[in-house]
Formats: C-alpha cells, structure tokens, sequence
C-alpha cells in the first residue's frame, strides 16, 4: 500500500518525533520505521545513491563525540526533505527521498457500521469488493483504509457517499525494553477476570472466542470512562452469543512479552544475570495499555550541537607536538605551554586528538557544553554560522547578569540515536551503560533501542541541520555563591533546595552521574533551579509580551559546578520569533522591561497558594512552585523534561535572588 504524505523535517528528530515514534498524520497514525528500513538511507548505505554536499552534516566535534557510541560511524546524513511534485501532491519529489513508515495501531473500526478488524483483514476484504484487476489502483483507494462493507452496502444500495474511513483504535501497549504492539483485541471477546492475591482484578485472555469473528466496536453515549466502550462479537455461531466485553480494568492490564522459544522474557543485568524486584522475585517483563498519544510512549534520546567555528590546525604544528610528545616526551600540559605562542591557541583536548588519534574517551554533556559556554563567553565570531554580539548596560548587573549576547545567526544539529518507553533515560546514564545493556532508571528496567536495526554498528546516523537566532545570558557567578551563602541562613531557604534534593535522591528515576553529583552539592543545585528557572518565566514572558508561542522557543542550560551558569533562549527558521524578532528583544533596556514583567508575573500564579507552597510536583516530585500557570513549558521548549523549577527562588520576599527588586 504505497502512499505518501508530507511532513516537516524537524518534525522527524524532536523530543515528540523520530524513529519509533508514533506520528498523527491526515492520513493516519504512522510509526516511523528504524532509519536503516528508510529507502534513503538503504540506497545510501548499498552504494546505489551517493551523498550529495549539501545532504552531509558537516561538524567534526560532534562527529567525534558520537564515535564513541559507534566506532563505525562515518558520517551524519540529513534527514530527506519530504516535498511532494508539483504536479502531484501525492507523489514525491524525489522518490529516492523518502522516509519508511506504517500504520499503527493496526487495529481499525468504522464509525458507520462499528465494524472492527486488522488492517491486513480490511485490505483483504476491500480487494474482494473493490472491482479491479489492477493492484496500485487497489492501493490507492484504500488509502487512506476505508471500511469495505460499507462500500459493499452503498454500492448495493445506490447510495451516493460509498467511502466511509476508518478510525484507529486509541489503545496500544508499550513496554520497558521499547517494544510497541497492538493490544490482543481478537482475544477480548473471550476473557475473564479473576482478583489475584493483594486482591486487584486481573484479566485473564482465553484465546478467541470463534474461528470467524465479526467483531464491533461500541461506544456509548452514557457512559465517558471504559465501562462505556465494548467489544463485541456478532457471529451467530460465536460461544459468547454476542456478549459485550466492556474496557473496564484496561490500564490495570499487563500483557507478557514473550521470547522465540515461548517464554516470558526477563530482566537481566549487564552479565546476564536475573534483576530481582524488591521481594526478591525475577522481574519479568510485562506490556501495558497506554493511550496512543501519551507521553510516555516515547521519549528519543537526540544528541544536540551547538555550531562552533573549528581551528585548522597547520600540518607543521601539528608536527612539532607528535615531536615534543614522542621524542622529547614532554607531558600534555607541557607541550601546550611551548606551543601557545602568539596567534596560536590549541587546547589539551586537540592535543590529545593529536598524539592519541585512535583513543575516544567519552564526552559528558555538561563537559561537551562547556566548550561552547568558553567560546561565546571569550570569543569575537568570525564565521557565517554563529555569529553574536555583547549588548552592554550597567543596568544589567542589577539582575545578577554578567554578559548579554544577541545571536543573530547559529546553528543546532540535532542527531537521534536511539529512544525508550515507559522512562525517559538520561543522555549521559546511555553512555554509562550499552544500548545492549538495561538501564535501571525504575523499578521496572527500561532499555534503550538504537535508531538502526544494525545497532552501534552503523555507518551512518539520521540527523537536522536547524538555523535559529537567540539570547545568551551568562549569570554573575559571585553574586550566585554569595546569595546562595547568605540564604542558607534562612531555614525556608534551605529547606526548600534539601526537599528538591531528597526528593530526587529517594526518586524512582534514577539521575546521571552529573546529576548525582549536583544533589551532593546544595551550591550546584540551587544554582541549576535558579537559572533554570529563571530561563522558564523569561520564555513564558516572551510569549505574553511578543505574542511567540511559547513551544517556537527553546532552551539550552549551560550550567555545571563551578564554571558555567548560563543559558541560551533561542527560536529556528520558520517558527515565531525567528528572523530578527527574538534578537531584537534583546536590546538591554527592552530586555530588562521584559525581565521586570516576567518577575512580576511569577508572583501572581493562579494556582496559589497551593502552587507556591508544594511540596513536590512533577517527575520525583522534582518542582516546588511550578505549575503550568506559571512556569512550565511545552516538552519541545525545556530539556529537564519540566524538571527543576521553583520561582520561589527567584521571588520570595525573604530569600529570593531577586528580592530586593
């Protein structure tokens, strides 16, 4: 069935988008296939189509960064544009170009008749009726799916309208290892539920209840929970005489997730041995019904790189340092001081890449950011990608800010490697582990599945290329430690930063090292909140006073323990704010009336009192006061997942960092 619709490329590598996500189309629900299963991609990687220039993604730093996850990799490709021809909008333009996906859930039902089957049945039913001995014209007009009976009935009965389209069922069942399938809905008519021993009903699946089932699909209008949706089987000759099984219990459901020999599968340890629970008991891995929509079912894990201009380093430095290393065996930071001499400034990093070519360690995020941070913090740009430019004004160490930058131009690629369900997984906790090994994120381990059916073995990697415009903010660091130091003789103060650290340490979801290292040190924590909060009211105020909605803006932290508190808000091509609409807000003056409303506004939350006097919300009770009303974001906006937040410290009157304003 060979049909194509048009999505926007940023769409398909975006915190709701990408392989093994389930997007909504006009024509559908599709799950994108692995990349490797993309016509483009297979045609790249069998030689039968070459990379054009302008197809490649060309940034070494981030290139070199994720050899370490794939020793293989050779090159990043962009994501194909997916424009249709112009003489006809259902083909594409290139049909090399394309991206892979299917339908799901494959489970359909007709709102007409209420009829409800697989897919691969409704196609086997509409070949029969639909009268041609032509299969693509067959395709075609089952795509989008429509119900063959009631084309069967109206072509029958004369009628005018024959088309009637079908309906995805809203269910699906996801698990921890990231599998996805439909639920056993051939089985439903035919269950039973029985109470297990802490006395919570369990259903049981008895198989199907007939060998040629015509099932409905019923919903009712009386009732608006699952008791109001029912299955039922309408073969006069079915055992269950036409019974209907409501959706009642659906969410407490838990559905097995068998091997190829038949057995349930468990979860196992990086040496292979089984995870207990803690009743000590085999932890056994289990689906459960989700809503196709939600959360949940996906959250990829994209590696971000911000553009930085790279230094080419001349062959005979490059000589003079293997020199110095291998002959004079001089240490790093040896070699480094002979050679920094006048223009020339190469760091121990590029040093090491120069002496080791063929040792990778491992880059954390916050230590890959750090090199950004250094450069817009001390560099003058000089390249067409990222360029920048301080905005001065006395007014602004008032607000704690040491330099503010308008970026009028950079550039963010973004690069999936893999995804989960259930449990978000930290960027560095995936490089901690193997995508092979399991996660231990809750009590239920979750495992990572790579973008390619090849696993770290790819040689290539879907990524984006996205052109933006933005403000870098960078805090004052003395002003950070000297009011944490001053309000930690405030008990509400200090209680507030020990709940939000206790509440993380004693989390299910289990934090990175980075993180783990941030709980043990209340200096680094309150700093985080502070400009991560800070970062949240400055975007939603952007939203109130520019009329940007708040989901064309992003952030990017640059916040570790001792060197980097800043944050940088930035817009792409093609949504609000970009091209010039952002930047021009940052005009000191203009931005300080924005801050001052933003402050202003994060007092007044509608959901006070309850809001600001929280004892946690959000994922491990990981807010205080942060609610949708004031502070919280659209999942693309914040990269903590809404985590981190409470205005409080920005507020309060007793110990917020901006209380004497």
């Amino acid at each position: 069935m060979a049909k194509y619709t048009e999505l926007q490329t940023r769409k398909l590598i975006s915190s709701y988008g990408g392989v093994g996500s389930i997007i909504e189309t006009v024509e559908g629900a599709l799950l994108i296939k692995d990349f490797d299963k993309w016509k483009y991609f297979y045609l790249i990687d069998k030689g039968k189509i070459e990379v054009q220039e302008n197809e490649n993604i060309n940034d070494e730093r981030l290139l070199k960064r994720l050899k370490f996850y794939f020793p293989k990799l050779t090159q990043i490709v962009k994501v194909p544009a997916n424009y249709s021809a112009f003489y006809n909008t259902s083909l594409p333009k290139l049909k090399d170009h394309i991206i892979d996906a299917e339908y799901f859930p494959k489970w359909m039902y007709c709102n007409k008749c209420n009829s409800f089957k697989h897919i691969d049945d409704w196609y086997k039913g509409w070949k029969i009726v639909f009268h041609s001995k032509e299969i693509n014209k067959i395709n075609d007009s089952f795509t989008p799916p429509k119900c063959y009976k009631c084309y069967q009935t109206a072509k029958k009965n004369k009628e005018k309208r024959k088309y009637y389209l079908l309906e995805q069922v809203r269910f699906i069942l996801t698990a921890p290892n990231g599998n996805i399938k439909d639920l056993p809905w051939s089985n439903w008519t035919n269950l039973s539920r029985e109470k297990d021993e802490a006395g919570q009903q369990k259903i049981i699946f008895n198989g199907a209840c007939c060998n040629k089932q015509d099932l409905k699909y019923l919903r009712s209008d009386k009732f608006s929970d699952f008791s109001g949706v029912r299955i039922q089987c309408k073969n006069p000759e079915c055992k269950t005489k036409g019974k209907q099984v409501s959706l009642a219990g659906l969410f407490g459901l838990r559905v097995p997730d068998f091997d190829r020999n038949g057995e349930i599968k468990i979860v196992s340890d990086n040496d292979g041995n089984p995870v207990l629970d803690n009743k000590g008991r085999i932890q056994k891995i289990f689906f459960k019904p989700v809503i196709r929509t939600s959360n949940s079912v996906y959250y990829p894990l994209i590696t971000n790189s911000l553009y930085l201009p790279t230094t080419v380093i001349k062959k005979e430095i490059k000589d003079k340092i293997k020199t110095l290393f291998y002959d004079a065996e001089l240490s790093i930071e040896k070699i480094q001081e002979k050679v920094n001499k006048g223009d020339v400034k190469i760091s121990i990093s590029e040093i090491n890449e120069i002496v080791n070519p063929e040792k990778q360690d491992f880059i954390k995020e916050v230590d890959y950011r750090l090199k950004e941070y250094n450069y817009l913090t001390n560099e003058s740009p000089e390249d067409f990608d990222l360029v920048f430019e301080e905005e001065t004004s006395d007014l602004l160490s008032n607000f704690g800010i040491r330099k503010l930058l308008k970026i009028n131009r950079l550039k963010l690629t973004s690069v999936q490697t893999g995804f989960s369900r259930q449990e978000p997984i930290d960027k560095d906790l995936f490089a901690e582990y193997s995508m092979n090994d399991f996660i231990p994120v809750s009590n239920e381990a979750v495992k990572a599945k790579y973008t390619s059916s090849k696993g770290n073995s790819t040689k290539l990697l879907p990524g984006i290329e996205s052109f933006g415009e933005g403000i870098f903010i960078d805090f004052d660091s003395d002003k950070i430690l000297a009011w944490h130091n001053e309000q930690l003789l405030n008990k509400d103060f200090k209680k507030r930063i020990e709940t939000i650290k206790n509440n993380g340490e004693n989390s299910e979801y289990k934090p990175s090292e980075e993180k783990t290292k941030m709980f043990s040190n209340l200096v680094y924590l309150s700093k985080f909140i502070f400009i991560h909060s800070f970062s949240h009211i400055l975007i939603k105020e952007l939203e109130f006073l520019t009329g940007y909605s708040a989901s064309s803006i992003s952030e990017r932290l640059y916040v570790n323990e001792n060197e980097m508190q800043g944050v940088l808000i930035y817009t792409m091509a093609g949504a609000e704010g970009s091209f010039g609409g952002l930047v021009s807000q940052s005009n000191p003056e203009r931005f300080i009336k924005i801050l001052e409303s933003a402050l202003a506004r994060a007092k007044d939350c509608a959901s006070d009192p309850i809001c600001y006097n929280s004892e946690g919300q959000g994922i491990g009770g990981l807010n205080l006061a942060a609610c949708y009303s004031c502070s919280l974001l659209p999942e693309t906006s914040c990269e903590e997942f809404n985590s981190y937040l409470d205005r409080a410290l920005l507020i309060d009157n007793n110990y917020g960092f901006y209380k004497n304003l």
